[in-house]
């Protein structure tokens, strides 16, 4: 089986906010990778994101996008284990490598509870090899809440896109309803001012960042 990567976002488009370019790179070295995402997103582009959103992935080299279909800002109201379950059914499918997931710290509580469910469902087990695990910002969320040590994004991962930023920005142009005009940071000038201030950490001229929460040397 190819090595596999599981991205998991709450809404369409955060799938790919926090990790394209990314991505791109990890397809571009042959890995298989997988969105899924949990919630439905606004009911007003409901009608059409589903097909919005396989364009976008498409456009990086996803072909396989899982949309679970919760009710969007309600995932809170949803017994966790059902969420977990579905999450876990996911990786059995898919033995992914990799997880990438939304940040425990985001404003958005559909955030919040995919993280829940992403960290439950990717525990250590006997005899399943490991997974690892890492958080994502997502611009207009990550950003946007308190600025305390439990909330606040620690990027300690960071991956340089210099060659995929473009890409990265053609993909969110298929989710173009759900961008907003410049200075809101999901905007596509946000998005690229976000690349640039993550890639002048680490000394290149696009980059994203990650923080950790499980990874494994074997």
């Amino acid at each position: 089986m190819e090595d596999c990567i599981l991205v998991i976002g709450a809404h369409p488009d955060d799938e790919l906010l926090g990790s394209a370019g990314t991505l791109k790179r990890f397809i571009d070295k042959g890995y298989k990778v997988v969105s899924v995402v949990t919630a439905l997103g606004r009911k007003e582009e409901a009608h059409h994101i589903q097909h919005l959103g396989r364009l976008a992935n498409k456009e990086i080299g996803i072909e396989d996008v899982i949309f679970l279909g919760h009710a969007n800002l309600e995932l809170e109201m949803i017994p966790r284990h059902k969420l977990t379950k579905e999450i876990e059914e996911l990786i059995r499918k898919y033995q992914p490598s990799k997880i990438f997931t939304h940040h425990y710290g985001d404003m958005n509580i559909d955030h919040q509870v995919t993280f829940q469910a992403v960290l439950t469902a990717a525990r250590p087990l006997p005899n399943r090899k490991p997974i690892e695990l890492l958080t994502f910002e997502t611009v207009s969320s990550s950003e946007w809440n308190t600025y305390t040590n439990d909330k606040v994004f620690k990027p300690n991962y960071f991956v340089d896109i210099t060659k995929t930023i473009d890409t990265k920005i053609e993909a969110l142009k298929h989710y173009d309803v759900e961008m907003r005009e410049f200075p809101h940071p999901r905007s596509y000038e946000g998005v690229k001012y976000l690349g640039r201030v993550r890639g002048m950490t680490v000394g290149v001229p696009y980059a994203e960042a990650f923080e950790i929460i499980r990874r494994v040397w074997t």
